[in-house]
């Protein structure tokens, strides 16, 4: 029986795990495809976003610069080479430019790099510098325009400048910008909380950065400078970049950490997940009630499997024990008919004797009556054999219910009065018969009044009684033992449940017994008594019954 629950426990589990992930996998499947699918919606929907603004900031920096050049062209044509060479005019000419902070100086060098003027905040570090050898100072020269990229310089401090000639390069005009001011113009492309943007040159060096952390560019950085037109998106690991060229040497890089803009995403996810939960909870809850609801009728299977074997072993054994009984019964009529006609003969005998000189006649005569007494008590053993032998036979016969309840109870007398307990038989006069087989029905009583015989022990009392309700027979057994407590009553038709010691029951009397019962169309029923003991109580209907199926 352990082997058994251990193997319907193990076989629930199975169940329960096979249904939960039929039904938790496809739902697994497809929730990820749509977690997936959000994320990749995420990024698609923040690739235009993000090539939107390195676009605007790329204008908006191209346009800030060409508009310092502009000034200066239209500073050095508007006036003759000379009036650059006086300091005077070159501080006019700055108060006037330097309104809105752009610029930090404003400087006019001749053709071999010497200083003509200046005006800004570094003349002390600049005074009697040449520029002759400064690369900015010779690709003016030699384009007429021309935009550095950030260096120290004499100065130490990260700047650029923008420099131009007159038409006939007889002098260059140099502004230094403001790099706070530039660097500004970066500030409203940042997105995210952990983003950055920055300018770098076509060799991969940072000029101007919107987060002052960022040195220099990792190597995957790096192999986003390439030429190429309009904006350009790039993913690298769980960062977006997206690029544009601000000049020809110039490129803005924008780097977003997607996770920073993913929350939108995130809330669909924890929805997302919050749903699986709660339906992978509710597959469980539904996965361990079928697994228990199959694994329960499995074993009511099993169980009804089980009281069938136990009944059809049952009915070959009370079969085996029918033509036993016939053939012991035959055996023994044999040898007491015999003794029976010949105690007739010694009587007959005696009869022709002369009683007067006959010293022990009375004796022989007490003899002959005690012996035709055993034989009669024989012959009426022998005749319930084979009364018990004729019922084996499975066939529906009419049957008087009194009489089979008398026949019963006379096999289990000799046990009752060693026990010293009295059955009291109350039978109705009046009970009809009834079709049914008689050898279940017999197997039946025999069980209660045995199982009643063991629960009152010594010195009780049982009680058969017979009577009509309605259109049934009630045969209704009593007894004065100590009765059966509550707990155990809901059990005592399951199969092999039984109270008695080991070796004493097989718990399977009372299982077969109600589905006999029932099989005969009646029913079984258990109940407390009133001061103590146990009755049960069996109904069969008047009209012939079909036995069913068992």
């Amino acid at each position: 029986m352990a082997d058994k629950r251990q193997y319907y426990k193990k076989l629930s589990n199975t169940l329960s795990v096979g249904f939960f992930l039929c039904g938790i996998i496809p739902i697994a499947i497809i929730a990820s495809a749509s977690i997936y699918n959000a994320r990749q919606l995420t990024i698609k929907n923040l690739e235009p976003m993000a090539a939107q603004v390195v676009q605007h900031r790329q204008e908006v920096i191209k346009n800030f610069i060409d508009y310092q050049i502009r000034l200066l062209n239209t500073l050095v044509k508007l006036y003759p080479e000379e009036y650059f060479h006086n300091q005077d005019n070159l501080n006019h000419l700055f108060e006037a430019i330097s309104t809105s902070d752009d610029v930090v100086d404003l400087q006019t060098l001749d053709t071999n790099g010497k200083q003509l003027a200046y005006v800004g905040a570094y003349r002390s570090q600049i005074a009697d510098k040449t520029w002759s050898d400064q690369t900015w100072f010779s690709q003016a020269l030699a384009s007429g325009v021309y935009v550095s990229d950030v260096f120290t310089g004499y100065r130490n401090v990260p700047h650029f400048v923008i420099a131009v000639t007159d038409p006939l390069k007889r002098l260059v005009l140099r502004t230094t910008i403001n790099y706070q001011v530039f660097t500004a113009l970066l500030h409203s492309a940042q997105i995210g909380s952990h983003g950055n943007v920055f300018i770098v040159n076509a060799q991969g060096e940072i000029q101007a950065v919107e987060i002052q952390y960022q040195k220099k560019l990792s190597v995957e950085e790096k192999s986003l400078i390439l030429r190429h037109s309009g904006p350009q998106l790039t993913q690298i690991g769980g960062r977006l970049y997206a690029t544009i060229w601000i000049t020809d040497n110039w490129l803005l890089m924008n780097r977003i950490e997607i996770a920073d803009v993913m929350d939108a995403y995130n809330e669909h996810l924890t929805r997302i997940l919050w749903v699986i939960s709660i339906i992978a909870v509710i597959f469980l809850a539904i996965s361990i009630f079928l697994s228990r609801f199959i694994v329960a009728h499995i074993m009511k299977a099993d169980r009804e499997a089980a009281n069938f074997d136990q009944q059809m072993a049952q009915i070959e054994k009370m079969a085996n024990i029918g033509r036993l009984a016939a053939g012991v019964a035959h055996e023994i009529n044999n040898p007491l008919q015999m003794i029976l006609a010949q105690a007739g003969w010694i009587e007959e005998l005696l009869s022709d004797e002369q009683q007067e000189t006959m010293k022990n006649l009375d004796e022989y005569k007490t003899s002959i009556k005690k012996i035709h007494l055993h034989v009669d008590r024989a012959a009426a053993i022998t005749h319930r054999l084979l009364g018990f032998s004729r019922k084996i036979s499975g066939e529906q016969t009419e049957v008087q219910v009194n009489d089979l309840v008398q026949e019963s109870v006379s096999f289990l007398e000799k046990e009752a009065e060693n026990n010293q307990v009295a059955i009291e038989l109350q039978l109705a006069e009046d009970l009809p018969t009834i079709m049914v087989e008689g050898n279940r029905l017999q197997q039946v009583i025999l069980n209660l009044v045995d199982n009643a015989l063991d629960a009152v022990g010594s010195n009780g009392k049982i009680e058969v009684v017979t009577t009509t309700e309605h259109d049934r027979i009630v045969i209704i057994i009593k007894d004065n033992g100590p009765g059966i407590p509550p707990e155990v009553m809901e059990k005592i038709w399951d199969p092999f449940f039984t109270t008695k010691e080991q070796g004493k029951g097989t718990g399977l009397g009372l299982s077969i017994s109600q589905n006999i019962i029932r099989t005969l169309g009646g029913e079984i029923g258990a109940a407390g008594r009133k001061g103590g003991g146990t009755v049960f109580t069996i109904t069969l209907p008047f009209k012939p019954q079909q036995p069913l199926a068992v």
